[in-house]
């Protein structure tokens, strides 16, 4: 799986998190696939599986320390 800039995917955090108050895989994934996010985006916000984030941030430093994003 390729590493994606976080920048790329850090808009669909953000708005699913506005929307709802928490980061969950399926309310990211769904704003990817409407905007049409590459593979490698989508692989990336899939691997939040059935976690759920109450802040952005900790969505990140998930996927910061499972290697997928990169600043």
């Amino acid at each position: 799986m390729a590493v994606v800039p976080w920048k790329k995917i850090e808009p669909y955090f953000v708005s699913a998190f506005e929307a709802f108050g928490q980061v969950e895989r399926q309310d990211v994934i769904d704003l990817a696939f409407a905007d049409e996010a590459s593979d490698d985006e989508i692989d990336a916000i899939d691997a939040i599986g059935s976690r759920v984030f109450r802040t952005i941030d900790d969505a990140k430093a998930f996927l910061a320390g499972q290697n997928l994003i990169n600043d």
